[in-house]
């Protein structure tokens, strides 16, 4: 039986499609239709011009049309499924979508489109893995894999699978090096990989090559700041943020540079503009940066409260009510968030908490706790068992309307006696922590410290240790303490063995970054630190080469 209607009189008209020529393709598909009422492609067409135009609930009606009509061919009828499937994405209707394109990927299952238009349809759907699966289905069918493979890699990077997305934005550019979009990809990607060096060389080139925008200056700008260079890294973002003005992003990286370079009022500033206009996650990213200006100046009333936007940023969320620091007798779970420093430098407002309700500590550090001589340790329970509500340990000090500068007095204590001479060394800090590169002092500065006569040296972190300073056992944060209790002094970056220092009282020479933390600012939250910083705009390495030879001179007048 021969078809109702001719095969597929409409490649012209789709080939003016595809070449944007939209008016020219309409009046073919319109001819057609004339002389043949009813044919299914010249319905595709107007299908796919109503898409094109943005009128999906269209779309769906005239592809509807199309598919009732006999004599189809397989390849056709799929192609006619990605367009419905695209629509009913489009309209809301993920699933429906997801229906109509699972029969374009079985009616022509070599079709790159189909299962890519599906992978749309997992994505929307949530289901982040199937949708990987048909993208990376369709780049291998793909005869140019760029577009699909570069959706491929976002979705990765979306996911926090960094890596993965750095081997597909790679394939990109390996297939198109001049490419200064898909080279900003891969500069991205890597920048998210914490892979600085490379990702500085890619970013430049993507801008070199026609792709100097706000998005590429903001990677290039975060990538200089993670690499120490900051005021390189204030002005590109400066640019980025020319570029596009209303960018709540943007911005909060600018202020984040700003911050680091002392710069606060320009900063604090930029915050506040950011809260007023932004909404959601960049306004409660600026309200937090906001707050360790706030708190670095003791201006605690209104930083403790913007500092609770941490636990937004965090998605930290709870079934259990929050405690409102009331007094009581039913028990309250204090919970831990973030680093172990950051638990440390907080215990100390256990002590007033435990004075309104027994606590169940149910942090990384809390057998600490038993180290506080002034806490009631009959107010603290175990850790497992009912309570009436919970808050965080860093949101002490706001539900307990604490306002004043902090107590120095150290509110740790260990049994170990100082032993004159030792000196604790820790140089380095978490790797995974973005800006972990300024931070950590390359262990090759350290030997300058080897000159240093009457010093025992021993190393308060694990891992590899020079062979010149002495290992301990370091498995529990109590152990910890004791070995820290034990030192005339410690010498430390600014990580966990800093906190503890102060906390037990012990002196401390903070190694500390150019800018560093709002903590190491204008607020002294222990009792003896003395700051070694490297000297403003140097480079890392030779910047912290300078603070150990700095330090090591100080050790040579130090009377043991």
């Amino acid at each position: 039986m021969m078809p109702l209607f001719s095969a597929d009189p409409t490649e012209a008209a789709f080939t003016r499609f595809r070449a944007g020529d939209l008016a020219g393709a309409e009046e073919d598909f319109r001819n057609i239709l004339t002389r043949e009422p009813g044919q299914p492609d010249a319905l595709h067409g107007m299908a796919c011009l109503a898409r094109a135009r943005g009128l999906d609930a269209m779309a769906i009606a005239l592809v509807g049309r199309a598919l009732q009509k006999n004599g189809i061919s397989p390849d056709r009828k799929a192609r006619m499924h990605i367009t419905l499937g695209l629509a009913l994405i489009a309209q809301g209707h993920a699933e429906a979508g997801r229906a109509a394109l699972n029969v374009a990927v079985i009616l022509q299952p070599s079709d790159p489109r189909a299962h890519a238009a599906l992978g749309e349809a997992f994505e929307r759907l949530g289901r982040r893995d199937e949708a990987r699966a048909a993208l990376e289905k369709a780049a291998v069918l793909s005869a140019d894999d760029s577009f699909v493979r570069t959706r491929l890699g976002g979705l990765f990077l979306e996911d926090g699978l960094s890596g993965q997305a750095v081997g597909q934005f790679r394939k990109v550019v390996n297939r198109r090096p001049q490419d200064g979009g898909a080279l900003a990809n891969l500069g991205a990607a890597l920048f998210a990989c914490n892979a600085f060096d490379e990702a500085a060389t890619v970013l430049s080139q993507a801008c070199e090559r026609g792709a100097r925008t706000a998005e590429t200056l903001n990677s290039l700008g975060l990538v200089e700041m993670a690499l120490g260079d900051l005021r390189a890294a204030c002005e590109t973002l400066r640019e980025a943020l020319q570029l596009r003005p209303s960018d709540g992003r943007i911005a909060n990286s600018l202020g984040t540079v700003l911050m680091e370079i002392g710069r606060l009022e320009e900063a604090e500033a930029l915050f506040g503009a950011i809260m007023m206009r932004e909404s959601g996650e960049e306004a409660d990213r600026a309200r937090f940066n906001r707050a360790t200006i706030l708190l670095g100046q003791g201006r605690f009333a209104e930083g403790w409260r913007d500092f609770e936007s941490r636990q937004v940023l965090l998605g930290i969320t709870s079934a259990v009510p929050q405690w409102d620091g009331s007094a009581g007798a039913e028990p309250v779970a204090v919970l831990g968030e973030q680093g172990l420093g950051d638990e440390v430098q907080f215990l100390r407002f256990l002590t007033e908490a435990a004075r309104r309700r027994p606590l169940r500590l149910r942090f990384r550090t809390a057998a600490l706790a038993e180290l506080m001589p002034e806490l009631d340790q009959g107010r603290i329970l175990s850790a497992d068992g009912p309570v009436v509500a919970e808050v965080s340990l860093l949101s002490l000090p706001r539900v307990l309307g604490m306002e004043d500068v902090p107590s120095v007095r150290p509110y740790l204590m260990v049994p170990e006696r100082v032993e004159a001479g030792r000196i604790g060394i820790c140089w380095s800090g978490n790797p995974s922590y973005r800006f972990d590169r300024r931070r950590s002092v390359p262990v090759e500065c350290l030997d300058v410290l080897r000159q240093v006569s009457g010093a025992r040296f021993v190393a308060l972190q694990r891992g590899e240790v020079p062979d010149w300073m002495e290992r301990v056992s370091l498995e529990t944060p109590v152990d910890l303490a004791r070995e820290v209790g034990r030192c005339a002094l410690v010498i430390s970056v600014d990580t966990l063995v800093a906190h503890m220092a102060g906390a037990l009282g012990r002196p401390l020479w903070l190694l500390n970054r150019e800018g560093g933390d709002w903590r190491w600012k204008d607020v002294d939250w222990y009792g003896d630190v003395r700051q070694f910083r490297p000297p403003s705009g140097a480079a890392v390495a030779a910047g912290w080469a300078a603070v150990l030879r700095d330090v090591a001179e100080a050790l040579s007048s130090r009377v043991w």
